[in-house]
């Protein structure tokens, strides 16, 4: 036990020895300190700067506490850069001098030179309409009830005033359709259009009603001939047509054939007889299927008709 007691005290000894030594013996080292940009004026943002992160200076300390800072990871300094007194404007270089160090160590010096680039901007809010993005299909035999609807609808967008001077959109990230088979609320994160921007929230909820698919077919939908204003009247045969759509069989089955209308564009065209393609306007959420018949007689104004052709005027005219 005496042994071990002496053992104990020669340690204590020499470590004390060694603490006094090196907290005495003065050395230079080189260290990596952190920069911290300090003076920036509320209201401005220097977002796109290059800027490292840390500094190689060279500093003369105790050997002590030089090696608490390496292993002991207890902080020698910094580098503050002062930007007190600057203002929006272009980039500009900005060299990190000696008197930008500030520790208790001696004998500060940037090894290498480092030249930071700065670019100062307001930084502004402002708020964004928020775009579903959509890939793919949905699975065969289904289809949407409503359109998706997107909460919250629009975010707040934060930047460089440079940034936000053109209207922006949001969009979320792409969702595959291929994957939904039935009602759900998804959540999906938003994609930010530049990376110095800052968008909040950053990811919305999506309300997704989807539904079975169903055809059917809706006869005598009116037929009409879209003139310009103050050509000729035009009359079409014949004046009704056969719509086949496709749509979710809740909504189709109690549709109306007065949703739909068949119209043929004529425009400026001058008189005479023509055979024109019908386009049928209907609700969004309905997909055409056909129309038939596809192609219809139109005769603009009073042309003069062949005799085979003036039994099909007059009753154009009649209907």
């Amino acid at each position: 036990m005496n042994r071990l007691g002496l053992k104990i005290s020669c340690l204590v000894a020499a470590m004390v020895i060694w603490m006094q030594v090196a907290s005495t013996s003065m050395v230079e080292q080189d260290l990596q300190l952190p920069v911290r940009v300090i003076g920036l004026a509320p209201g401005l943002t220097i977002a796109g700067s290059e800027i490292p992160d840390r500094v190689r200076v060279r500093l003369t300390g105790s050997k002590l506490r030089l090696l608490r800072h390496k292993y002991l990871h207890h902080l020698a300094g910094e580098v503050r850069l002062d930007l007190g007194g600057y203002g929006p404007g272009p980039a500009f270089p900005l060299e990190i001098k000696p008197s930008d160090v500030f520790t208790s160590l001696s004998g500060a010096m940037v090894y290498p030179p480092v030249t930071a680039r700065i670019r100062i901007d307001h930084l502004d809010t402002l708020r964004a309409p928020v775009r579903l993005r959509l890939e793919g299909s949905l699975p065969a035999g289904k289809g949407f009830l409503v359109p998706v609807q997107v909460a919250p609808d629009s975010v707040r967008v934060s930047g460089p005033r440079r940034l936000l001077s053109s209207p922006l959109v949001v969009a979320t990230e792409a969702v595959d359709l291929a994957r939904i088979s039935g009602d759900e609320k998804r959540e999906v994160p938003l994609a930010v259009p530049e990376p110095l921007l800052t968008v909040e929230p950053s990811r919305v909820v999506l309300d997704i009603r989807v539904g079975d698919l169903q055809d059917r077919t809706l006869a005598n939908v009116p037929v009409i001939a879209l003139v310009d204003a103050g050509r000729p009247e035009a009359g079409v045969s014949p004046p009704v047509a056969d719509v086949k759509v496709r749509g979710v069989a809740d909504s189709v089955r109690v549709l109306t054939r007065d949703r739909l209308l068949v119209t043929i564009p004529v425009g400026d065209r001058p008189e005479g007889v023509y055979t024109l393609p019908g386009q049928v306007t209907h609700p969004s959420w309905l997909q055409i299927l056909g129309v038939v018949p596809p192609d219809f007689r139109v005769i603009v104004g009073k042309p003069p008709l062949p005799a085979a052709a003036a039994a099909d005027s007059a009753e154009v005219g009649d209907e």
